[in-house]
């Protein structure tokens, strides 16, 4: 379990279109993740909630890029504890394509296993198979060769 801090600003009157720059010039910061959310403000105005997840130590440089980038006046952040499940990046083949898969595990268990959406991307555009079925081989292989890599039930 580790301790990490929620940094929160509510932004309207924003191109949503430069959301994309802010969640990159923060996750270039090196924050753990940033993510939007849609809200209604006062005078039902619609907004975005933008939300950063990251060290103590990183809150006064996000401060600055939420305050330069966006039209949000004030910041809310507060500390959060997180518990993550450990992660493995695993290549498999599929068809003669090489696709990394995330494994998740919790408690020495395989939890979830996700194929890396670039390779099935670059897969689907080199051959004209279907993003989602490059999806679905990937991780069914991955399950095959990984799933019971740490499972007690295997």
């Amino acid at each position: 379990m580790e301790t990490l801090w929620q940094i929160e600003a509510n932004i309207d009157d924003m191109n949503p279109q430069n959301m994309e720059y802010v969640f990159q010039k923060l996750l270039d910061l090196g924050v753990n993740d940033v993510w939007a959310m849609p809200m209604m403000m006062k005078k039902c105005r619609m907004a975005s909630m933008l939300c950063v997840l990251c060290p103590e130590e990183l809150i006064e440089n996000a401060a600055a890029i939420i305050f330069a980038e966006t039209t949000s006046i004030g910041i809310r952040y507060f500390p959060v504890r997180r518990r993550i499940c450990s992660r493995e990046i695993e290549t498999v083949c599929i068809d003669g394509e090489q696709i990394r898969c995330k494994i998740s595990s919790y408690d020495g268990k395989v939890t979830n296993i996700s194929a890396e959406y670039d390779d099935c991307r670059a897969a689907a555009a080199r051959t004209g198979t279907a993003l989602k079925e490059w999806q679905r081989k990937a991780k069914e292989e991955a399950y095959r060769l990984y799933g019971c890599k740490t499972a007690t039930n295997c």
